[in-house]
């Protein structure tokens, strides 16, 4: 325990040592094909280097472009994609379940919101304020976003951070009945690896990496989210895109971004200690 101790004391002393702060530059493909990324000790970095590598990192974090926003934005676009994945499944519900179209169940939200005017004057309403004995999955969602939902307004979804390296690296993990149609044999009467199948129907090249995840998706949630195409409006998403998206998909993209922020405020600090260190003043 003592020796665990004094190891652990050791890395966090190395851990806080500035000279240990290193900035890596951009991977650059070289003449043989390979990635290099240059390093830089943060100590030796003069006024000019240190305070781009500043900005930088605001700018990873809290970038207002649309285009290409901070984390902290990425994290606001992922919260509003699931409640509109939300809306989009609480209208097929009471479409199936309470059989109740879409520009009826408009009109009613709108008499409703009519009538209450006042009790909502300084509240956001809720689909939980305007009907009872749902699923409390849908509570919780705006009434006015389910409005645009009515009217096909929900917009497309963009996948740009939902990438396909992304989607593969959740992992698969087949459910039992999924599991009995990967069962093959090779001519020689052994059974064929299932990986090796899966790769095979989902058309994967050999770059891409995909392995067996108890935690990741099932075969027909990843075909769903390989079949994901760039911007298409929510309402035209299959349902099985749609609850694999709010219920797990968008979950481990929000995980992945916390990670990145952490990241990103961790070397901002470390900037901010070199630069009291160095009597360097940051702009």
């Amino acid at each position: 325990m003592l020796l665990e101790k004094r190891m652990k004391e050791a890395i966090e002393k190395k851990a806080d040592d500035i000279n240990s702060f290193i900035w890596k530059g951009n991977k650059i493909l070289d003449e043989n094909k390979k990635y290099q990324q240059t390093e830089t000790r943060l100590v030796d970095m003069d006024e000019k280097e240190l305070n781009r590598c500043y900005k930088h990192c605001n700018t990873m974090l809290y970038n207002t472009n649309i285009q290409n926003p901070g984390r902290y934005g990425v994290l606001t676009i992922i919260n509003d994609q699931r409640n509109r994945c939300g809306i989009e499944l609480f209208l097929r519900y009471i479409e199936q379940e309470k059989n109740i179209a879409r520009f009826t169940l408009r009109g009613m939200i709108s008499d409703f919101l009519s009538n209450n005017k006042e009790a909502f004057k300084d509240t956001t309403p809720m689909i939980k304020d305007a009907f009872s004995s749902i699923p409390d999955e849908y509570e919780r969602l705006s009434l006015h976003l389910l409005m645009d939902g009515c009217l096909d307004k929900l917009g497309a979804l963009n996948k740009k951070h939902l990438t396909r390296t992304f989607i593969l690296r959740q992992g698969i993990w087949l459910t039992a009945e999924e599991s009995k149609e990967f069962i093959e044999y090779n001519e020689d009467g052994s059974l064929k690896d299932r990986l090796s199948l899966i790769r095979e129907r989902f058309n994967l090249k050999d770059i891409e990496k995909l392995f067996i995840n108890s935690r990741g998706l099932s075969y027909d949630q990843m075909r769903a989210m390989l079949n994901l195409k760039p911007y298409k409006k929510f309402m035209d998403l299959t349902t099985t895109q749609l609850k694999t998206l709010r219920n797990k998909v968008l979950f481990n993209l929000d995980d992945l971004i916390y990670k990145q922020i952490s990241s990103w405020e961790i070397r901002m600090k470390q900037i901010e200690r070199v630069a009291e260190h160095n009597k360097i003043e940051l702009k």
